[in-house]
């Protein structure tokens, strides 16, 4: 299941029904916003989608940015871009995954798949009772299309969870602005890009898309659980998904 390809995702149209189609039906001027069932979901989808088109088709100038803003690009060239970082966003099959890391799973404790999910209670939780407002019961089933999406919006967020799951590089309570049109009826396309940035204004040398520097599921994850062993910050000029990750987990997010 490739999330560049597969229609994995709900929109919205103008006429208020909804349909599930392919990252491709972005540029289509009937859809409006996505249809996701959470709001955390909605807000990862557009983080997701943003980050997508800043990394593997940003416009050149200012010029290109208002050519595309106006006239969306076509389906052919959407594909020509995304085909250069396909391989980055397989979810399932062999080789690098989606999201997660490289360990084997065959020594790893299952866990409920519910605990992607922020608002979820923790094992401790559930084992002492204590779920008194956050309830346990909730996304215990989900279709690989929104465990995908869970995935990402967790790791984006990254919420403190103990050993093996640590708070992420934006902090514990991450906030994201994103600029928004005034007519709310505005394609979804141009609501995403409004959010991308030209290459002239961002300047910056062609990323690689292959060792892990702007895709760090792609390498073996770095981890700080070792002693005498220091991370240090990049310096990065380029777009990077790095930024949207928490810091590295003890177990592959595979394991839930």
């Amino acid at each position: 299941m490739n999330l560049l390809h597969a229609s994995w995702l709900p929109f919205r149209l103008r006429n208020g029904d909804q349909e599930w189609r392919s990252l491709m039906a972005i540029t289509d001027p009937d859809i409006v916003d996505f249809a996701l069932p959470r709001a955390d979901f909605q807000g990862a989808a557009y983080q997701l989608v943003i980050g997508i088109l800043q990394t593997a088709f940003a416009p050149k100038d200012k010029k290109q940015w208002r050519q595309y803003y106006a006239q969306p690009p076509t389906i052919n060239e959407l594909k020509t871009a995304f085909d250069t970082i396909e391989h980055a966003f397989e979810l399932t099959g062999d080789g690098p995954l989606f999201m997660q890391d490289h360990d084997p799973l065959s020594q790893q404790e299952m866990s409920p798949i519910s605990g992607l999910l922020i608002d979820a209670p923790g094992a401790n939780g559930i084992k002492n009772n204590t779920d008194f407002f956050v309830k346990r019961g909730i996304g215990e089933v989900m279709s690989p299309a929104m465990a995908a999406l869970a995935l990402f919006t967790l790791q984006i967020n990254a919420p403190a969870g103990g050993s093996g799951h640590r708070v992420g590089l934006r902090g514990g309570g991450p906030l994201t602005t994103l600029i928004m049109p005034s007519d709310k009826q505005s394609s979804l396309w141009n609501k995403l890009w409004l959010n991308v940035i030209n290459r002239n204004t961002w300047r910056y040398d062609d990323p690689n898309f292959h060792d892990g520097s702007v895709f760090p599921w792609l390498a073996p994850t770095i981890e700080s659980i070792k002693k005498k062993r220091r991370n240090l910050p990049i310096n990065r000029r380029g777009p990077s998904f790095t930024g949207l990750l928490g810091d590295a987990t003890t177990n592959s997010p595979s394991d839930c």
